[in-house]
């Protein structure tokens, strides 16, 4: 597990004032375009939106309704709780800090105003859970000085703490394991899920395939989320569309479960007509028919060590003034679908 230290930008405590006098409005104007932006215009609503970003104002909303001032607020911002991945991470983070007195909120951040929501949610800390953080909401969360980690990915720049895997490194494990396997025609199928995981991903794909003098071209991506009917559909059309391969390798231990199923029903076997693999661990890998080969990433692992520096950070143990990267080891688990 390798960490890696670099420094981080804080600011001193910034203020309603300092947000009103750079937007040129009174505080009052300011509060209520935060608490209630209905009633406020939208130009002049984007125009306080702007400062609080730049500014990395921080509203601490809890203070007006409570006596304590300080808001106990653990916001989680993901694209989804419903993937298993992220379900896993995130109970693995919340068994390690339930000893903490902080209240966990999530945050879907399925629209643009996801950013305005945070704000107002007045958080402890910032945990970015398999989400590729936007411009603005980097630009605030740096200006603030709040304490966040990303988890999932390891990230080329990241905000402050980092644990996850290096997808980059996972992707061309199992590529470099195909080739020398002796397979020459390899295809990836995709579907929607993450695009920063995914970009790497492909990064990797191509420079390791073209690297081994293969192909690297033989690609496919459903509009669907990730779901075993989605993995049905993929393998069929890549039947359909490529006729002969040697293998293929899915984004998704869902999607390559869903192929074996397909596989089976057309009585197509595995893997002696076709390879399927796969990049994820999950336990239905381990009771497909022919069991799945996979990159196994571990997820607990992961969140396990989220926690662990989420429980650091809040008790001013890691200092806010350097960003850290936390590397969770992937492995190759090889079994019969290859």
């Amino acid at each position: 597990m390798a960490e890696i230290t670099r420094s981080r930008k804080t600011t001193g405590k910034v203020t309603l004032a300092d947000v009103a006098k750079v937007v040129g409005v009174g505080q009052m104007t300011v509060s209520r375009a935060l608490r209630q932006p209905t009633l406020v215009s939208e130009e002049m609503r984007e125009k306080i939106e702007q400062a609080v970003q730049q500014l990395g104002y921080v509203p601490n909303f809890a203070a007006r309704q409570l006596a304590s001032a300080t808001s106990r607020n653990l916001v989680v911002v993901t694209h989804s709780l419903i993937s298993r991945e992220n379900a896993l991470i995130l109970s693995a983070l919340q068994e390690n800090i339930r000893d903490l007195d902080v209240q966990l909120v999530i945050l879907i951040a399925d629209n643009k105003h996801w950013l305005r929501e945070l704000i107002n949610h007045s958080p402890l800390a910032i945990v970015l859970l398999n989400l590729t953080c936007p411009d603005n909401a980097k630009e605030w969360i740096t200006q603030s000085g709040m304490p966040c980690l990303e988890i999932g990915s390891i990230q080329q720049d990241p905000l402050h703490i980092n644990v996850g895997i290096d997808s980059k490194q996972a992707m061309k494990k199992m590529v470099t394991f195909l080739v020398e396997k002796g397979y020459q025609e390899i295809a990836l199928l995709s579907a929607t899920q993450e695009l920063a995981i995914f970009q790497q991903y492909l990064a990797s794909w191509h420079t390791t395939l073209l690297a081994k003098h293969i192909n690297p071209h033989l690609m496919l991506h459903s509009a669907e989320p990730i779901s075993f009917s989605a993995g049905g559909k993929l393998f069929s059309e890549s039947l359909l569309l490529w006729g002969k391969i040697d293998a293929l390798v899915f984004v998704s231990d869902e999607l390559a479960c869903g192929a074996l199923y397909e596989a089976q029903r057309r009585h197509i076997s595995v893997p002696q007509d076709i390879a399927i693999a796969s990049l994820g661990g999950l336990d239905v890998g381990t009771v497909s028919y022919p069991r799945l080969t996979t990159i196994s990433i571990p997820y607990e692992q992961i969140g396990y060590q989220a926690g662990k520096m989420l429980k650091r950070l809040l008790q001013d143990d890691v200092p806010s003034s350097q960003t850290k990267v936390i590397e969770i080891p992937t492995k190759l688990a090889v079994r019969e679908s290859c």
